[in-house]
């Protein structure tokens, strides 16, 4: 952590509840079924230069995001277990290891639940998304692939702290 910028310790290494704002760029698949999978989930829908509120919530054991892009809300509650980052996402379970380097963070998808089931790899999502501090802001991307469907929805931009 402490070798992370300024921004980024910031957002992931205080004890108070913060508000993020800033701008997003989000990019939906085509592929109908795609976009289906990501309405249920409740991402972001498809724009440009949307504006976006990130809080994010301490909790006991873990974190709460609540993320809301242009008035659509969802929120994924973050813990650590056995060295990995498990977010819970409604029906969904993302497990992604996280390593850090060259200023930024790296969260590489590598098990998937929906349902508490797990999904076996060539089934479950892709996502590599980063985080990295640019100008100080926080900036994101968040790429995420689904098996034969290709590219399902990615967004990116930049937020700066708010007083709460």
């Amino acid at each position: 952590m402490d070798a992370l910028p300024p921004v980024l310790r910031a957002a992931h290494d205080a004890d108070d509840t913060q508000r993020w704002e800033g701008l997003a760029h989000v990019t939906l698949s085509r592929n109908r079924v795609a976009r289906l999978l990501c309405r249920m989930m409740k991402l972001p829908a498809q724009g440009h230069g949307i504006p976006v509120v990130v809080v994010f919530e301490r909790l006991e054991h873990g974190e709460r995001w609540r993320r809301t892009f242009a008035g659509r809300s969802y929120s994924s509650d973050l813990t650590v277990r056995d060295g990995l980052m498990v977010e819970r996402m409604g029906l969904a379970t993302n497990i992604f290891q996280v390593s850090s380097g060259e200023g930024r963070i790296l969260l590489d998808l590598v098990a998937f639940r929906f349902l508490g089931l797990p999904l076996p790899s060539w089934l479950r999502p892709r996502c590599r998304a980063t985080e990295r501090e640019q100008d100080g802001r926080y900036v994101f991307d968040v790429p995420v692939s689904l098996p034969l469907l290709g590219r399902a929805i990615h967004y990116t931009g930049s937020l700066e702290r708010r007083d709460v």
